[in-house]
């Protein structure tokens, strides 16, 4: 009976470690996930890049108008 308590003791013991593992594991997802986060800026800031070049091309269109009018 006793070593059959033992072995539960130590099966408990495994498995607190195992949530501890887990935890460990959790976290690290959580890092990655922030560590992408700087890609996902630089990808916005390029669509924001485009989008004000975009943004440019009435401005250079009305310009071509005015000199063709000179």
């Amino acid at each position: 009976m006793l070593k059959l308590s033992l072995m539960l003791t130590e099966l408990l013991k495994l498995s607190l470690m195992l949530t501890e593992l887990l935890k460990l594991s959790l976290m690290l997802t959580e890092l990655l996930k922030l560590s992408l986060m700087p890609t996902e800026l630089l990808k916005i800031s390029l669509i924001l890049t485009e989008l004000l070049q975009l943004s440019l091309i009435p401005t250079m269109l009305l310009n071509l108008s005015l000199m063709q009018t000179e």
